[in-house]
C-alpha cells in the first residue's frame, strides 16, 4: 500500500530564528502622499531643501557620460569602497584611510559592528529609549539587550559605571550621543571620556551612531570620542548629508576590527554601490563644498526646530518636553497617561497628522514609553509642518 506523500506548506520553510523576529516599525504610516492634508511627522529623513539636488544630477550626468568614467561607474569595486572616497572621509576624521570602511548606510556600519563581535549570550548595552532598528539588529545576533537610561545630556554614563561595578560585563555599549534619536540628548565631552575609560577598564567597546552630529548648531557642539582609542568604533552617514537614497555611509574602527568588518562585508553583499560612491567623492573633493552644504542643513533645521518648539508651546502644558538642542526630533511626554496619548493619536490621525508613538523606542518592547511620542519636523515642506503643527495644537489644547 503507497502512503501518500504530505508536502508542508511552503511557509514552514522560514526559520524559527527568522520568523520569531519582531516586525513592529515607527515608520508603518499609512500609504498616503504627504501634503497640506496628510503631515507626515513620522520619519526622520532630511529636508529635501538641505539636499544638493542639482549637484548630485550634474555629477552623475558627467560620471556616466564621460568616456573614462562611465563604464566604471557602473563596475564592481572593492569590498571596503573605493580608495579616493576612503581617503577622503579618512582626512576629515584624521584616521588611516584603512580604517574606513564605506557602508550602505549608517545601519549597514551598526550591523557590521555587532554582528562582528556579538555571539549569543553576550550583552549589548543600548541607550533607553532607543533608536529601535537597533535591537532589530541585535536580535539577528541572539545577544541580550541591557538598556541604560538616556537624558538631555545623552547616556547616563554614572549609571552604567554603577552596574559595571556591580558585575555587567557588555561586548559593546551603543549610543547616538549627537541630539539622541528619539530623546535629543547631547552626550558631553567629558562623559564621552569617561565611558572610554570605562571600555578600556571592562574590556568593551563603544559604538557611536552619530548621523545627527554634522547638523550640530554652532554653540551645541562637543568634542566627539577619541579616535585613537582601540576601543571607539563610530558609525555615519551619508543619508541625512546627500540623501538617503544614495545608501551610502561609513564606519571609522580600530585596527583590530576593520579586517573583520571587510571580510565580513563581502560575505553579505560585496560592495556598496559603485556610483553613488563616484558622486560622493567627486562631491567631497570640491574644496570646501560639503562643509558649506553642512551649513545650509543648520540653518533649515534651526528654523525647523524653533518653529515645531513654538506651535507646540501654543498648546500649554499638555506636552513636556527640552528644547532639541539639534537633531530632527522633540521627544515629549503627553500630560494624562497613557491614555491620553493614544487619544491624542486618534484625534491627531483624524486631523490629517500622524507622528511615532512612544513604545516604538522601549528597547525592551514592553510597551513602555506609551505616555511619550516623537514628533520629527525635518523632513516636511515648511508649509506642510506650520498646517500639521496647527492641526496637532488644536487638537492639544481640545483635550
Amino acid at each position: 500500500m503507497t502512503t501518500a506523500l504530505t508536502t508542508p506548506p511552503p511557509g514552514t520553510l522560514i526559520s524559527s530564528r527568522i520568523s520569531a523576529l519582531s516586525v513592529s516599525s515607527p515608520y508603518a504610516v499609512p500609504n498616503r502622499k504627504p501634503g497640506l492634508d496628510f503631515v507626515n511627522l513620522v520619519s526622520g529623513a532630511p529636508a529635501v531643501e538641505a539636499l544638493p539636488l542639482a549637484e548630485i544630477r550634474e555629477v552623475t550626468n558627467d560620471l556616466l557620460a564621460g568616456p573614462d568614467t562611465g563604464g566604471p561607474a557602473l563596475a564592481y569595486g572593492p569590498n571596503a569602497g573605493d580608495p579616493t572616497l576612503r581617503s577622503l572621509i579618512a582626512a576629515r576624521e584624521g584616521v588611516d584611510p584603512a580604517r574606513v570602511l564605506i557602508t550602505n548606510g549608517g545601519l549597514h556600519g551598526t550591523a557590521l559592528a555587532l554582528h562582528a563581535v556579538a555571539e549569543p549570550g553576550d550583552v549589548i548595552v543600548v541607550d533607553d529609549p532607543v533608536f529601535p532598528d537597533t535591537i532589530r539588529i541585535i536580535e539577528n545576533t541572539g545577544a541580550a539587550v541591557h538598556p541604560v537610561p538616556v537624558g538631555p545630556h545623552g547616556l547616563d554614563i554614572d549609571v552604567l559605571a554603577e552596574r559595571l561595578r556591580g558585575g555587567l560585563r557588555p561586548k559593546a555599549v551603543y549610543t547616538v550621543p549627537d541630539f539622541h534619536n528619539p530623546s535629543g540628548g547631547l552626550l558631553p565631552h567629558e562623559k564621552r571620556l569617561q565611558l572610554v575609560r570605562l571600555a578600556e577598564r571592562y574590556g568593551f567597546f563603544v559604538l557611536s551612531d552619530n548621523p545627527y552630529r554634522p547638523f550640530a548648531p554652532d554653540d551645541r557642539s562637543e568634542s566627539d570620542f577619541p579616535l585613537d582609542s582601540d576601543r571607539v568604533v563610530v558609525v555615519q552617514t551619508f543619508a541625512k548629508t546627500l540623501g538617503p537614497g544614495l545608501r551610502l555611509g561609513w564606519m571609522t574602527s580600530p585596527e583590530w576590527l576593520a579586517p573583520h568588518v571587510i571580510n565580513l562585508r563581502r560575505r553579505y553583499d560585496f560592495q556598496s554601490s559603485t556610483l553613488s560612491q563616484g558622486i560622493a567623492r567627486t562631491l567631497l573633493a570640491r574644496d570646501g563644498w560639503f562643509d558649506q552644504l553642512l551649513a545650509r542643513g543648520r540653518d533649515i533645521y534651526r528654523e525647523r526646530a524653533e518653529l515645531t518648539v513654538r506651535g507646540l508651546r501654543e498648546a500649554g502644558d499638555q506636552l513636556e518636553f527640552d528644547d532639541p538642542a539639534g537633531g530632527f526630533f522633540v521627544w515629549a511626554k503627553v500630560g494624562g497617561g497613557p491614555s491620553a496619548a493614544e487619544f491624542l493619536a486618534e484625534r491627531a490621525r483624524k486631523a490629517g497628522v500622524v507622528y511615532s508613538a512612544g513604545t516604538f523606542y522601549d528597547p525592551l518592547q514592553q510597551g513602555r514609553y506609551a505616555d511619550h511620542v516623537r514628533i520629527a519636523y525635518s523632513a516636511s515642506r515648511h508649509d506642510h509642518l506650520v498646517a500639521g503643527l496647527e492641526r496637532l495644537t488644536a487638537v492639544l489644547k481640545s483635550l
